[in-house]
């Protein structure tokens, strides 16, 4: 685990980071959840351009700091979720960007790659990786990721089967770091009842 993770989650005003959403996610709605106190995500790929990627990041980060200097409000950090995987051929000139801007928070799909967390980690940055069941689990954290997000029955995207907390579970039998529930946790019964779970099984 980096030592950097505590300070980028711990101020959250509930543990909570909204999904990167694919064409939904994007600057006002990450600005938002971030001035809101919450962890805002968008995709890479909901710009189809890198040039694109690249202004939306430069706009969220500009449009977060004027926010603390207006309010003297620290945002929550904000994310990227990039395709870690062979077929998407933007993936350098993505992680590019995020290194060049210091994103403090990388999701990666489809791929686990110690490369990539190791790039990351070298400017501070924290990375979650998405899982949907216990094999993907232990490759993440092979590969040295900050945290794992259980991607269970009812979330989006390329989503899981399991039942989260079923998933939740079989994580914590190999790993000991952050973990994320997604899918079919809508409400702030659903976050206090992961967070119990959680601290149930907190050794």
């Amino acid at each position: 685990m980096t030592s950097n993770k505590p300070t980028l989650l711990s101020g959250l005003r509930l543990p909570l980071i909204a999904a990167p959403m694919f064409l939904s996610s994007g600057p006002d709605l990450v600005v938002a959840c971030c001035t809101a106190g919450i962890a805002g995500t968008f995709p890479a790929h909901n710009q189809r351009t890198v040039d694109g990627f690249e202004a939306w990041v430069v706009d969220i980060k500009s449009r977060l700091a004027a926010h603390a200097e207006q309010t003297g409000i620290e945002p929550a950090p904000f994310g990227v979720n990039l395709i870690v995987h062979k077929s998407n051929a933007k993936l350098d000139d993505e992680l590019a960007i995020c290194i060049k801007h210091e994103v403090p928070i990388i999701i990666t799909s489809l791929g686990a790659v110690r490369d990539v967390v190791d790039r990351v980690h070298d400017y501070g940055g924290i990375v979650l990786h998405d899982v949907i069941n216990l094999r993907h689990a232990q490759k993440a954290a092979d590969a040295g990721v900050d945290g794992l997000i259980a991607v269970s029955t009812g979330a989006g995207g390329h989503t899981g089967m399991a039942n989260p907390f079923a998933l939740l579970h079989e994580i914590r039998s190999i790993f000991d770091g952050l973990v994320l529930l997604s899918g079919s946790l809508a409400t702030g019964a659903d976050i206090a009842a992961a967070v119990r779970a959680a601290r149930g099984r907190a050794r």
